[in-house]
């Protein structure tokens, strides 16, 4: 069994921390780290496995099961921590709901090599053994976090106007496809790409508000 420890914090970026590290055994076993990538969908007609445009990374998923086992416990050990306490502690740092934040906090976890940042997606507990009064010993704990990454720290990571990362961009009153299109790749002329990998009928006339996926592409 390997240890894994988990912190919670309570802003987006990491610094304030709410609840300490809490280490817990896990089953290196059933440890999963999960990535993966979105590509937008080329609908030109005709076309036999498009362009297909890099359009993000999905958000990262870590996947972990852990016991907690008080069953080989002596009974004359006054330190031992009840099983229940255990789930509490742990649920403490990633789902309870934190009042001046008005939702769950972030949360960090440690595991080898391994350092997660991110916010739980789900969490399944199963008691499975019980003592003569009622009080479970042993909880078996299923944990998935979805990754998560502030708009500090995204900007960190990747220019806004770097034609290398597509992003998604809301168009602006006045403002045409074209002239976004030189804005970010510095030539009007991809304005035919772009309109076509959005499945727009034309470039000309978008309404303002409409969303726009700017994908990497260069000059041809």
């Amino acid at each position: 069994m390997g240890n894994m420890s988990i912190s919670s914090y309570s802003d987006e970026n990491f610094r304030k921390i709410s609840k300490p590290d809490f280490t817990f055994p896990v089953d290196p076993e059933k440890v999963r780290l999960t990535k993966g990538i979105e590509y937008g969908e080329d609908k030109e007609l005709g076309s036999l496995n498009g362009s297909n445009p890099f359009v993000r990374y999905r958000p990262e998923q870590l996947y972990f099961e852990c016991l907690f086992d008080t069953t080989t416990v002596m009974e004359d050990n006054d330190e031992s921590i009840p099983v229940h306490d255990m789930v509490d502690t742990l649920e403490e740092r990633f789902y309870d709901y934190n009042k001046d934040m008005h939702r769950p906090a972030y949360v960090r976890a440690i595991y080898g090599n391994i350092v997660f940042m991110g916010q739980l997606q789900s969490l399944e507990t199963q008691y499975t053994l019980f003592d003569l009064k009622g009080n479970p010993i042993r909880a078996e704990l299923k944990v998935t976090l979805t990754g998560y990454r502030s708009k500090e720290m995204e900007n960190k990571l990747f220019s806004k106007r770097s034609p290398d990362v597509s992003r998604l961009v809301t168009l602006k009153a006045g403002q045409t496809l074209a002239a976004l299109c030189y804005e970010i790749y510095g030539d009007p002329l991809l304005v035919g790409q772009v309109a076509r990998i959005n499945n727009l009928n034309g470039y000309r006339n978008i309404p303002a508000g409409t969303k726009i996926l700017m994908p990497m592409l260069r000059k041809s």
